[in-house]
């Protein structure tokens, strides 16, 4: 299955540098580097949240239908639910 884009750039950017901010305090804060189950949790949530804003594409956006693109990268990438070839309606 073939992955397409559906998080715009200014999503991209909020997305990573929360997840940094998450995984600095599961690292830290909550002992994750020392080994403790929440302070893991918490890493790995925020690493999953950093995979999605590196790779553009989110699964629950997917799932839902949605996408972050401004007009501009919707002009750039298209409609990421709509076929090229399918005429939409409004």
């Amino acid at each position: 299955m073939k992955s397409h884009r559906n998080i715009g750039r200014t999503d991209r950017r909020i997305r990573f540098s929360i997840s940094f901010l998450i995984l600095v305090l599961g690292l830290w804060l909550f002992n994750g580097a020392s080994g403790d189950t929440l302070g893991l949790s918490i890493s790995i949530f925020s690493g999953i949240i950093m995979i999605t804003a590196l790779a553009a594409y989110c699964p629950v956006l997917h799932l839902l239908h949605l996408h972050s693109f401004s007009e501009e990268e919707l002009k750039i990438y298209g409609h990421p639910y709509h076929n090229k070839g399918q005429i939409l309606e409004a």
